[in-house]
C-alpha cells in the first residue's frame, strides 16, 4: 500500500500504519473490494466544524481529515466513520460516540479560547431589555430553565448572522443592528425565538454531520405566530437596503 503524506502532529510513520490497518480491516466487509491496491493518500486541513472527507478514484483512494483529530485515538475513530461513509455502510454507535466525545471536548476547548475575544456590550441597561424579552418569550412559549442563560448584544455588525446562540458558554448573542429603529420589534423577538430554540433543541450529530436545525426545531419554528411575517420582513427589499 503506497503513501503520499503531509506533516501532522501525529507522526507520518503512525498515521500510514493506522490507515494501512483500517483500510485493510475493510477489504472484508461489503463493498470492500473497490479498496484493494489503491494509492492512500491523506492531508490534514483546518476545515470548519471538524468537518472531513474520503475520496476513491481510479488507484486511489484519498483522506482529507480536519487537523484536530492528528492523534492516535480520535484519528483511528474518523478513518472508520468515513471508510463506513464510504461504503454506504451504517456507522456503529460507538464510532459515533467518539467522534461526539471529541467534537464536545473540541468545541470546549475552542470556546474557552475565544471567550476572551468575544465581543459583546457590557451595558446592563443596554441588555436589559434582550433579557425582559428572552424570559417573556420563554414563558409564553417554551417554559424551559433559563437559570444559566444570559443574553447580550454583541458588538460587531454582521450581514447575515444575526444571532447565535453559545453551548459552552450557556449564552446567546444577538446582533447590535437588530436594535436599530427601523427593525421591527417583532423581527427582533423571532430572533431571540430563534436563538432560545437552540437551547431547547441542542445541536446533535447523525451519521457524522452536525443537526442544528433539525425537524423537531423547524416544526417548532414554524409555529411561532410571527414566523412568516419576520422572515418577509427579513428578505425584503427594504430590509436588504438598509445599510448594515
Amino acid at each position: 500500500m503506497a503513501f503520499e503524506k503531509q506533516k501532522s502532529k501525529t507522526s507520518a510513520n503512525e498515521v500510514e500504519k493506522i490507515l494501512e490497518r483500517k483500510v485493510s480491516e475493510f477489504l472484508d466487509v461489503r463493498g470492500g473490494k473497490i479498496l484493494q491496491g489503491k494509492k492512500v493518500r491523506y492531508k490534514f486541513y483546518p476545515y470548519a466544524n471538524l468537518g472531513s472527507a474520503i475520496r476513491i478514484s481510479p488507484g486511489i483512494l484519498e483522506f482529507k481529515i480536519h487537523s484536530s483529530y492528528a492523534k492516535s485515538d480520535s484519528l483511528e475513530a474518523v478513518v472508520e466513520l468515513l471508510l463506513y461513509k464510504l461504503l454506504k455502510l451504517p456507522i456503529p454507535e460507538t464510532i459515533e460516540e467518539k467522534i461526539q466525545n471529541f467534537y464536545e471536548l473540541h468545541s470546549k476547548e475552542k470556546s474557552e479560547r475565544k471567550k476572551r475575544r468575544k465581543k459583546i456590550e457590557s451595558s446592563d441597561s443596554k441588555n436589559a431589555i434582550l433579557k425582559e424579552m428572552l424570559h417573556r418569550i420563554n414563558e409564553t412559549y417554551l417554559g424551559i430553565d433559563l437559570s444559566d442563560i444570559e443574553i447580550y448584544w454583541g458588538k460587531g455588525s454582521s450581514r447575515t448572522r444575526l444571532g447565535h446562540f453559545d453551548p459552552s458558554h450557556r449564552m446567546i448573542v444577538i446582533n447590535p443592528i437588530l436594535g436599530r429603529q427601523v427593525v421591527p420589534d417583532f423581527v427582533l423577538e423571532y430572533i431571540v425565538f430563534h436563538e432560545l430554540l437552540h437551547v431547547y433543541i441542542p445541536a446533535t450529530r447523525k451519521n457524522g454531520k452536525n443537526v442544528i436545525h433539525g425537524k423537531e426545531f423547524r416544526s417548532l419554528e414554524r409555529k411561532y405566530p410571527d414566523y412568516l411575517r419576520a422572515n418577509q420582513w427579513l428578505k425584503s427589499k427594504y430590509h436588504q437596503s438598509i445599510n448594515l
